[in-house]
């Protein structure tokens, strides 16, 4: 068994026994483990607490330091528990296992790994104990902490520059479902996703895996193995065995449905048609979780654009914007919400599809208002009230991913990996050659105001139109997207 990278979230450290249990799983391991943590469960949140009680502006470099420690006590505390169990360990921060990053202070990207202390230890047979979510700026060397689980990403930036056999994603679920089986019953586990769906359902809410950790192991052909920290059961597979062409050409298909709530619409009008293309551009940022980018109809007052984006982005987006707005960009914004948006994903959606015509008014009889839906090859989005998330999560799950309705996307794929671990180099989509891409760099991931689409021309308010282009998973601005909305010029 060659080298693999385990990954051991906050709710799977999230006391002392737990940590001893995941001490134990390494000295069990076969072959050589290095590992990355996260902080003990609640401890970031703890950390964001006392930041807030001490001031309403907390200073990012130093917010980033606080929020680190969190990382840095895990890795010290399983580096502890393996020497207790007479496993030769040590922690290693994020400047020792040379993460480096771009140097944005509270959302930084993974711009290069240099990974020789850490393969050395390796060598020496010692198990390296990683911190997650952080990393040291290139050009000024300052300790700068990722998004959101920043820790996934780590993981597989890590195991894409050691050329690691697979990245094992350790936590609290047994793997991937179709929803979350939280809120719905009838979810069930999936035993294998490519990138692109599983990407598609990180942008669309899902949490068990951070969506740029995801990219990265799509550019990079990462296996990942998402899997529970408690038994020993095969979790779900997210390789790259169906990266190219949908199974059976174009076939409507749903694989999941993923949700989020807390999100904000916002409206733009007025908008200068040259200005379009820029704006597309400097949304799609991904420091910004902006999603559902829609062009509505023109009217007298011009054209109008339309996305939906994380509440706790709002500053954030209202930055961008007010410099658009100071260039003449467009010439009004308006917010609304919050609300929820549900997405299915799967393969071959277009707009003219009667399921999808149809949505909307289905969801209607079940008590949904959709406010909004876009639709593009691999998802359909939909807004509502908070409220009606839930109904709209089962109604969608029971209308195209029940036992008696849903055929598995992945029939045609080979079968998906078994055991603990497999060959992986005779997985369908990877040869024998393929077991990584070149190492780890800034390649992986898109530019800074690179625009992931283009704004469309006007769907025609009130209707759905088949602009649904073909293409890789795009992870905010929707690429050609159909559109369909609820609005005529009101918030």
């Amino acid at each position: 068994m060659g080298l693999v990278i385990q990954k051991y979230g906050g709710t799977s450290l999230g006391d002392v026994s737990k940590i001893s249990h995941a001490a134990q799983r390494i000295a069990a391991a076969d072959g050589s483990v290095a590992v990355v943590v996260s902080a003990m469960g609640g401890t970031t949140d703890a950390m964001l607490e006392l930041a807030r009680d001490l001031t309403d502006n907390p200073h990012a470099r130093e917010l980033d330091i606080l929020l680190s420690t969190g990382e840095q006590a895990s890795a010290a505390a399983l580096a502890m528990a393996l020497h207790e169990l007479g496993v030769p360990a040590r922690s290693f921060n994020a400047r020792d296992g040379g993460i480096i990053t771009d140097g944005v202070h509270g959302c930084a990207r993974i711009v290069n790994v240099h990974p020789e202390l850490i393969r050395e230890c390796i060598q020496a047979g010692y198990v390296p104990v990683v911190t997650g979510f952080q990393g040291i700026a290139a050009e000024s060397g300052e300790l700068t902490t990722l998004s959101r689980g920043g820790s996934d990403t780590t993981a597989v930036a890590l195991a894409a520059a050691l050329r690691a056999e697979v990245c094992e994603i350790f936590t609290d679920v047994e793997g991937v479902f179709t929803a979350d089986p939280r809120y719905v019953a009838e979810a069930r586990k999936l035993s294998h996703l490519s990138y692109e769906d599983m990407a598609e359902l990180a942008a669309g809410g899902a949490t068990v895996l951070a969506h740029s950790s995801v990219q990265y192991a799509g550019t990079h052909r990462v296996p990942l193995h998402v899997r529970s920290s408690t038994t020993e059961t095969t979790g779900t597979w997210v390789t790259g065995s169906r990266s190219t062409t949908p199974p059976d050409g174009e076939r409507f298909t749903a694989v999941g449905v993923a949700h989020r709530t807390g999100q904000l619409r916002c409206r733009l009008d007025g908008v200068v048609p040259t200005a379009l293309t820029t704006i597309a551009a400097m949304l799609a940022d991904p420091a910004l979780s902006v999603d559902m980018l829609d062009h509505l109809a023109a009217d007298g007052s011009g054209h109008s654009l339309r996305f939906v984006v994380k509440a706790t982005d709002q500053d954030q987006v209202d930055g961008v914007l007010a410099d658009l707005r100071a260039a003449g960009a467009f010439g009004e914004c308006h917010w609304s919400g919050p609300v929820g948006k549900v997405s299915l994903v799967g393969h071959g959606f277009c707009a003219r599809h009667p399921q999808v015509r149809l949505l909307p008014g289905e969801l209607a009889t079940h008590g949904v208002t959709v406010r909004d839906m876009t639709v593009r090859t691999r998802r359909i989005s939909i807004t509502c009230a908070e409220y009606e998330v839930l109904n709209a999560v089962r109604r969608l799950h029971r209308m195209f991913l029940s036992a008696d309705t849903h055929t598995d996307p992945y029939s045609h794929a080979g079968r998906s990996p078994g055991g603990t671990h497999a060959d992986l180099s005779s997985y369908p989509g990877r040869s024998p050659r393929d077991t990584h891409a070149a190492p780890y760099s800034h390649a992986g991931q898109p530019a800074r105001g690179t625009p992931h689409a283009r704004a469309e021309a006007p769907a025609g308010t009130g209707e759905i139109r088949d602009t649904t282009a073909q293409g890789p998973a795009q992870p905010h601005l929707l690429e050609s997207p159909a559109r369909w909305s609820a609005e005529t010029k009101g918030g």
